[in-house]
């Protein structure tokens, strides 16, 4: 019975002694956030005869990503 609650007591002593994680969401980085959107327009040029068409939902609700199109 003695030792029992000696490792009762052992056991919650180890539980309670260990380094619990602490995490924390990072600051967005705001260098990586201009390159990302700086990106953007340029994808915009499209070729001769080519026209830009914009991220959207088309007939039916299916997504379409934004890209060029002819004519």
């Amino acid at each position: 019975m003695r030792i029992s609650v000696l490792v009762l007591f052992a056991a919650m002593f180890l539980v309670t002694s260990f380094p619990t994680a602490e995490a924390a969401p990072s600051a967005p980085n705001k260098g990586t956030i201009a390159v990302v959107s700086g990106i953007v327009p340029a994808a915009q040029k499209c070729g001769a005869g080519q026209r830009w068409v914009p991220a959207g939902y088309a007939k039916h609700g299916k997504y379409r990503a934004g890209h060029c199109a002819t004519k």
